[in-house]
């Protein structure tokens, strides 16, 4: 038996990528113009000029804050 029958014997490995197997698509929902705007005011409130967060922020507090701020609009 050569190599190439018993590779087709044995199947492809587990590895090994087949071009079926395509990246499955995002959900896209729909974009909320307030949270935009909400998260452009909590990314300036929390972070520096050079983009870093600034002490005690994080990205889950500009969340929080961004949430916070879409709630009052």
């Amino acid at each position: 038996m050569s190599l190439e029958e018993y590779l087709a014997l044995v199947g492809p490995s587990p590895g090994a990528a087949t071009k079926s197997a395509a990246p499955k698509p995002k959900r896209k929902g729909k974009s909320d113009p307030k949270m935009a705007r909400a998260l452009r005011k909590a990314n300036a409130m929390g972070r520096k000029k050079n983009k870093e967060f600034k002490k005690g922020w994080s990205q889950g507090e500009i969340m929080r804050k961004a949430h916070q701020l879409r709630r009052k609009m």
